[in-house]
């Protein structure tokens, strides 16, 4: 049940549509007007307010307003508002970070798939221990040294393979060095 000191609102509590009819036409234009205060959105600010309206209706039975009306509704906009506020924010967020991903149109997107690709294919056609060598230096970070071991070989076996798979590489990827397009792990470390 509603509990409060208010006549109005103990009214509202028991179903009187007439008091809650009164309540919404007294407060509404100056809950409208301090929603859009809040969050400077003329029509998300009414839809607040009438969120606070619709809210109290549906829960009148069970709600305890321990203040006045008019506070009660007052604070419940506010909060109405605070959480539309966080939720703006964060979609603005999201909408900043995923933009660029967006904007990026098909034509970009086709050159890229055609870059790895063709790079792919460059260095599936290096012989197997230079591909192995050259993948465990440039993809995963590995030294030269570290890659003598784990493959055990020694390392001038790594400096000449890898002297190998990058001039290969070049000449058969030498267009793209041309224009700037090819990665840094194709360039000598």
């Amino acid at each position: 049940m509603l509990k409060t000191a208010s006549g109005l609102t103990e009214k509202i509590s028991q179903g009187d549509r007439l008091s809650f009819t009164d309540a919404f036409t007294s407060h509404y234009p100056g809950l409208c007007y301090y929603a859009e205060k809040l969050v400077h959105d003329h029509d998300e600010s009414h839809s607040l307010v009438q969120q606070v309206f619709v809210d109290l209706w549906i829960k009148r039975e069970k709600l305890i307003i321990e203040q006045s009306l008019k506070a009660y509704l007052y604070s419940a906009v506010r909060n109405n508002a605070l959480d539309f506020l966080k939720h703006k924010a964060v979609e603005t967020k999201y909408l900043r970070e995923t933009q660029p991903l967006e904007a990026s149109n098909d034509t970009n997107l086709i050159e890229e798939a055609e870059l790895n690709s063709r790079i792919n294919t460059a260095i599936e056609g290096l012989p197997r221990k230079c591909r192995e060598i050259f993948l465990l230096c440039r993809f995963n970070d590995l030294q030269y040294n570290e890659i003598a071991i784990k493959l055990g070989i020694s390392v001038k076996t790594v400096e000449m393979q890898m002297g190998i798979a990058l001039k290969k590489l070049r000449i058969k990827l030498a267009d793209l060095l041309n224009t700037n397009k090819l990665p840094s792990k194709f360039s000598k470390k």
